[in-house]
């Protein structure tokens, strides 16, 4: 089984979006179920998003969201 498609906008405030994506992952990947984020690179992703208040670290030219990184690299 697969969710497709997730992931929360880039208004939403950045401990928001962790505490409840660290929620997700932990009930999905608990019950055998797949994540994909919406995008990889973009208003919902972790790259370039353009959230106000993530402090963000350069990578090759873009603006990584190391904290979103390291917490979807804990559900791999």
């Amino acid at each position: 089984m697969h969710c497709g498609e997730g992931g929360t906008y880039n208004r939403t405030p950045h401990k928001v979006v962790l505490a409840w994506l660290r929620d997700v992952l932990e009930i999905l990947t608990s019950n055998g179920i797949g994540l994909a984020l919406w995008n990889f690179r973009g208003s919902f992703g972790i790259l370039d998003s353009g959230r106000k208040d993530v402090q963000y670290e350069d990578f090759h030219g873009h603006k990584l969201d190391r904290k979103l990184l390291n917490l979807l690299q804990e559900f791999k």
